[in-house]
């Protein structure tokens, strides 16, 4: 269903949510930002433009990794197109691929401050035959459609505007939900491309499911009042459903549901967890364990906040309903870091040699723990949630419970 149609899912909740401002936050802008206000008051809206040019690109992959997909969903577990990463999730051709597509051809030219990617340890090359990916050959038969792929994109890299993004840094995860990818979950997969201005804050950005048949989809720029998409609305949509990972419940989690009156709702990968919230299949998404990383944040908190939800680390929230972001820069330590907080995991562990499985181990050093893994929680509340009454209700579920069974952020 076209997003235009459906602006009735949170048009009822969007002047609440600009209204509210949560108390202790303060309610700025980035000079990136502002600077983007005013040329929206010009007539003029990069970061739709972008938006809109990254959809298109979007696109342009999709039948490429629809292929890969085939191929992969075959040859589950012994498919040369598929091997396992150090931390038990997949690594595929097409993961290499599209982030090499984005980052070095849509991307490319210094049109951005910089550029963060998920697979940025790969080498891939699509320039000679056989293509490869890491050690991976890519199969003849994908040749023809790479070439095809990557002259699409190329085309596409022409109209993105050479001085207007200069002060924004991207964050690219090429498929979240790798595993989903390989293992024939494919409609939980998604394509996450996030804008952020020189302070680290989500200006823009879209989720996007490839392999899904219509191309469920929404981007956003919240400053320049923009959001787009197409949605799979369900027939009965579920404001009090809070979105549950597919690993072990927390404690403080569990509590928090049974608390508040909501029900779980299993689901799988960030961006999909994400666009669940804008389609109304959840009223909110809440995680205390890590996991996830910013390139699962970047675009999906643009995204959302765009389409009038938000998402925010949970200290700052617990203790104030404070909407604070993570920082989305480029960095070599991580920027969102809170020393005697963070539990050290085989996920957010720098040398996974430093974890031992059964101690709980508190870290004080930040450089032992990823720098781009978030460390301080997540909550995430769809449009419907975001008038006042719904959000000191699900903070006050929060603060009954969290003595008893206190967040564990890792």
């Amino acid at each position: 269903m076209k997003f235009q149609s459906l602006t009735l899912l949170a048009v009822a909740f969007l002047s609440a949510s600009e209204a509210f401002v949560a108390p202790g936050r303060t309610n700025t802008r980035s000079s990136h930002a502002a600077r983007a206000l005013n040329m929206v008051k010009d007539g003029n809206k990069p970061l739709t433009e972008l938006c809109e040019i990254t959809k298109e690109a979007c696109d342009a992959v999709a039948p490429m990794l629809n292929e890969l997909y085939s191929q992969i969903k075959i040859g589950t577990g012994t498919s040369d197109t598929a091997a396992f990463k150090s931390d038990a999730t997949f690594f595929t051709i097409a993961d290499g691929i599209v982030q090499h597509m984005f980052i070095e051809y849509l991307f490319a030219g210094n049109k951005f401050h910089e550029i963060v990617g998920e697979e940025d340890d790969s080498v891939v090359n699509i320039m000679d035959t056989p293509y490869t990916v890491d050690d991976l050959v890519v199969p003849e038969e994908f040749e023809e459609l790479v070439a095809d792929t990557l002259e699409k994109v190329k085309a596409l890299a022409t109209r993105i505007d050479q001085n207007a993004y200069k002060e924004m840094t991207i964050f690219v995860d090429p498929i979240d939900g790798t595993r989903e990818f390989a293992t024939g979950k494919g409609d939980k997969v998604t394509i996450l491309v996030g804008y952020n201005d020189a302070e680290g804050i989500p200006q823009a950005g879209i989720v996007y499911r490839p392999l899904t048949e219509p191309k469920y989809w929404a981007s956003g720029a919240k400053s320049e009042g923009f959001k787009d998409g197409v949605l799979d609305v369900p027939d009965e949509l579920n404001p009090k459903g809070l979105l549950i990972t597919d690993g072990k419940v927390s404690p403080f989690i569990k509590s928090t549901i049974e608390n508040s009156g909501m029900n779980m709702v299993p689901s799988l990968a960030s961006g999909n967890r994400v666009l669940m919230l804008v389609e109304g299949k959840a009223g909110a998404y809440i995680r205390d364990t890590g996991g996830f990383a910013k390139w699962d944040t970047s675009g999906p908190q643009a995204v959302l906040e765009a389409h009038g939800g938000v998402m925010a680390k949970l200290p700052e929230f617990l203790k104030d309903k404070t909407m604070e972001s993570y920082t989305h820069l480029k960095s070599d330590l991580n920027l969102d870091f809170c020393k005697r907080s963070v539990g050290l995991t085989l996920s957010n562990a720098k040398d996974k040699s430093m974890f031992i499985p059964g101690l709980d181990s508190i870290i004080t050093d930040v450089h032992l723990v990823k720098e781009y893994s978030c460390v301080q929680g997540l909550v995430a509340l769809a449009p419907t949630k975001m008038e006042a009454f719904y959000l000191n209700a699900i903070h006050s579920a929060m603060n009954n419970i969290k003595k008893e069974a206190p967040p564990t952020y890792t």
